[in-house]
């Protein structure tokens, strides 16, 4: 759905986007991931046809971004980190405009409209001039004037800047249904753990570098050959970091109370054999199972924080 084919970006000498080559299917949310500098804004630029590639091109649903624009932004939804608003609209009308500017007819436009301000909990500033919207009413104004045409693929760069913690809440639930109903989003945020829950792949940038870019669930058991960290919690008094200690590829055991951590270098067999010895052993064990790295985890592990 979303296709970058030796992307790149030069801005004089400085190299922002080099050799980028990323597939993203229909119906993947992929979150975009480096500190600032990484070429994460550029990379989002280009492909919604605002910036033009120094080489390679930009696909979206089959139609290149810079050959044919108008065809290829029918199919996307595009939010910028910062964007500006007319004040002197209020809100419905500020989304009639934009749909407009879509070619969505009346029979259309009208009811959806009404449809994303309910999406993203604007129905009591409906008659509201924007001018009179908090900072976070705005953002989401901003989001509900991106879907608006029900786009293909909706590209957002940090949506969550400005929204309090219900609303990012209400933002993931809002992905998490547009990804139900097919939709291809790509996310750029710093903020990592609104990102969990919902993304399906990453990518994390260093330096205009793509350096790791596939499915979470890949990239976590890529990440996790090595050795597993494993949390367990039993009832009782029970010697169990002593039982730990003796048995194979187990090690750095922490142990408080009742509840234990460690490392494991064997495969999920030989993790279930360590289960059942712990039960052979007489000790009542009350939860037991790998801890499953989220995405900041899998970013802190990969990114070497490098910039321009």
């Amino acid at each position: 759905m979303i296709e970058f084919q030796g992307l790149r970006r030069e801005y004089g000498d400085l190299v922002a986007v080099r050799d980028l080559r990323v597939s993203i299917p229909e119906g993947e949310v992929y979150g975009l991931l480096g500190p600032n500098g990484a070429g994460k804004t550029t990379i989002i630029r280009m492909a919604c046809g605002l910036l033009t590639p120094t080489a390679g091109r930009v696909s979206v649903s089959g139609v290149d971004v810079h050959q044919d624009p108008e065809l290829a932004q029918s199919h996307i939804g595009y939010l910028s980190d910062f964007f500006s608003v007319y004040d002197d609209l209020k809100v419905w009308e500020y989304l009639d405009y934009f749909g407009r500017a879509y070619k969505m007819r009346d029979s259309q436009l009208l009811p959806r409209i009404d449809e994303v301000v309910s999406q993203v909990g604007l129905e009591v500033k409906r008659e509201v001039l924007i001018r009179g919207l908090s900072r976070g009413m705005k953002q989401r104004l901003g989001i509900a004037r991106a879907i608006i045409h029900k786009p293909k693929v909706l590209l957002l760069d940090e949506p969550a800047s400005g929204l309090d913690p219900k609303a990012r809440a209400d933002l993931r639930n809002l992905l998490l249904a547009l990804r139900a109903e097919g939709t291809t989003v790509l996310i750029s945020s710093h903020i990592l753990p609104d990102l969990e829950g919902f993304c399906t792949s990453i990518g994390v940038m260093e330096k205009g570098v793509m350096v790791r870019s596939g499915r979470i669930a890949e990239i976590s058991s890529a990440e996790s050959q090595q050795f597993r960290v494993v949390r367990l919690s039993w009832v009782g008094e029970a010697r169990v970091e002593e039982r730990l200690r003796s048995t194979d590829k187990i090690s750095n055991i922490v142990v408080r109370g009742s509840q234990g951590l460690f490392r494991f270098s064997g495969t999920e067999e030989d993790l279930a054999g360590v289960l059942q010895q712990l039960i052979t052993s007489g000790i009542r064990v009350l939860a037991f199972g790998e801890v499953k790295q989220t995405i900041e985890d899998l970013y802190l592990k990969l990114s070497r924080n490098e910039v321009m």
